[in-house]
């Protein structure tokens, strides 16, 4: 599902124009994403999204099994709910 597909869906649901239901999703998505940048945002019974840190450390280029440097980033991380596990493994 995208996002045309999920706001699709909203508009239909909420009787709304398709311009405002992809508007709404892209707020949705927004907040989300400024929430885990920082710190943790929680929907009850569907998950959490979290930012994890990764070290810097050593690695290799695939390509050609040179060593290299890979510099110390921040990820996302997400844990779903159980009762979001359940409805999908229903």
């Amino acid at each position: 599902m995208t996002k045309d597909d999920l706001a699709d869906t909203l508009a239909s649901a909420r009787k709304i124009s398709k311009t405002e239901a992809r508007a709404m999703v892209d707020d949705v998505l927004d907040a989300i994403a400024a929430g885990a940048a920082t710190g943790e945002v929680s929907l009850a019974g569907f998950g959490k999204f979290s930012v994890t840190k990764r070290p810097a450390r050593a690695g290799r280029n695939p390509r050609t099994g040179e060593p290299m440097f890979i510099a110390a980033s921040r990820a996302i991380k997400f844990r779903p709910a159980k009762a979001f596990k359940d409805r999908v493994n229903a």
